[in-house]
């Protein structure tokens, strides 16, 4: 029979050892671990599309603002949409953005027909909201029914250097 004093003995050598804790220390933080990578790239890759989207209503209206604006208006918005004058064959340069999410406007010098200023928005005033798209559904890592799909909203205004008289 094992006396009491062995038995004390192997408990404490039993609650000293650690053995393992690394891997019950690594097994609670994983979980956490991959909701921090999956939350940085969402927000990485959402910034990184509002910024080519940016470009592309910067670019169209740097080109709306030197050309006729009455008759340019499509290539503008197809300079929004893929980069380029005409978008055959080309993709778009974020999903399902197309020239729908496109909205040009213009303003108009006070007591004149002349236009002032050419505007190039998506998701504006006289277009459908375009919604960024993530890869990772936050929601179901979470067990919740969140999900990050901001609108993106860039929008560009330039003064209009052609004269239309």
């Amino acid at each position: 029979m094992k006396t009491r004093p062995m038995i004390l003995a192997k408990l404490r050598r039993f609650i000293r050892h650690d053995k393992g804790a690394a891997m019950a220390e690594l097994a609670i933080l994983v979980p956490f671990l991959i909701l921090l990578v999956a939350a940085i790239s969402e927000f990485g890759r959402y910034f990184q599309q509002y910024t080519a989207l940016a470009k592309s209503t910067r670019a169209a209206a740097r080109y709306l603002s030197n050309h006729p604006f009455s008759t340019s208006q499509t290539q503008a918005t197809n300079l929004a949409v893929c980069g380029q004058l005409s978008c055959a064959g080309v993709a778009p340069l974020a999903e399902n953005l197309s020239s729908a999410n496109i909205c040009i406007e213009s303003t108009q010098a006070t007591g004149s027909t002349r236009t002032e200023t050419v505007t190039v928005s998506i998701g504006g005033s006289c277009a459908t909201a375009y919604n960024f798209k993530p890869l990772f559904d936050i929601g179901k890592l979470l067990n919740t029914n969140f999900m990050f799909r901001p609108a993106v909203r860039p929008s560009t205004t330039m003064y209009y250097m052609l004269d239309s008289n």
